[in-house]
């Protein structure tokens, strides 16, 4: 049944915006509410819940290097097997590619089905520091491919530090501060919130993955699946899985948030690499051949292993 639903609350979405791209029934201010509503609405009530659920222990306060690992391992790596790609366009994409991961979304979905709700807590914390690093990290590191490739497109506004860290895009980050805040008051969260949280989750993924199969472009995707984005597929699902449970074997006694890690390591391109690419003037369809081939490969091979594994 957790397969079933697992494939329903992916395929279903994605196969319906895509259904819907196709016979041009919405407009693009459908996907940008649709984006708006998840992360600023029921990510921040699902941040709440889960962190109010969760014991904070000192095993938890190692979990942020753990997932400064997940992120910047694969840009090193990443920017090693990119070196012989001559135009820069395409290497930028291909490195924020390595980079960035579907961990909030298809990785919490996966985390909460096997793992429960405070590995998706665990999630949480993952997804916060992906936030801060597309901000602070790869959208530099998108500037400097884009001015190698001598373009005069691209972002160039400067941005304070208020709209970089003070946008409604992090609201989230309050219901986690005010989870937290009850968790470590010992207040005790009531019976009812568990099957409210299941059925928030469900609805966020579907809510989600809507707009992803709106972005999706197959034809686009298939013109750019070469050697290049294919070297994206081991480096995802073999090397950082490693690289990640060996840390976790030395430094976890916690079984869940190995599992949490190891499954937030594995996950494959995130769509959000697809926005990068395209605020600063990247090949977009190099990124979009990476998402639609790691997503593939991750649901056709990694998630059989993980329910194996977890269930």
């Amino acid at each position: 049944m957790r397969v079933v639903l697992l494939l329903i609350d992916i395929i279903g979405p994605i196969s319906i915006g895509y259904f819907l791209k196709q016979k041009n029934l919405v407009k693009p201010a459908f996907n940008d509410f649709m984006i708006k509503l998840n992360v600023r609405g029921l990510f921040t009530v699902l941040a709440f819940v889960a962190f109010w659920k969760l014991k904070f222990t000192a095993e938890v306060a190692l979990i942020p290097i753990a997932g400064l690992i997940i992120l910047f391992v694969p840009y090193f790596l990443g920017m090693a097997i990119t070196k012989k790609v001559e135009d820069p366009l395409e290497r930028g994409a291909l490195v924020v590619s390595s980079m960035l991961g579907n961990t909030s979304t298809l990785g919490g979905l996966l985390c909460f089905m096997l793992l429960g709700a405070t590995s998706f807590a665990y999630v949480q914390v993952i997804g916060v520091l992906q936030s801060i690093v597309l901000i602070l990290f790869c959208f530099p590191v998108c500037q400097k491919f884009h001015d190698m490739a001598d373009t005069q497109r691209g972002l160039s506004k400067k941005r304070t530090f208020r709209e970089m860290f003070f946008t409604w895009n992090q609201v989230s980050i309050l219901g986690m501060l005010a989870g937290a805040a009850l968790s470590l008051g010992g207040v005790k969260q009531p019976d009812c919130f568990a099957p409210f949280f299941a059925a928030l989750v469900h609805i966020s993924a579907w809510i989600q993955f809507l707009p992803v199969g709106l972005l999706l472009n197959f034809a686009a995707a298939r013109r750019q699946l070469n050697l290049n984005v294919l070297k994206l597929i081991p480096l995802k699902f073999i090397v950082m899985p490693a690289i990640i449970w060996l840390f976790c074997f030395f430094v976890f006694s916690d079984k869940t948030i190995t599992a949490t890690l190891v499954i937030q390591s594995a996950c494959p391109v995130a769509i959000n690499t697809v926005f990068c690419c395209a605020l600063y003037g990247l090949k977009t369809d190099t990124a979009m051949a990476a998402f639609v081939s790691t997503t593939i490969v991750f649901l056709a091979v990694l998630c059989p292993i993980f329910f194996w594994l977890y269930l």
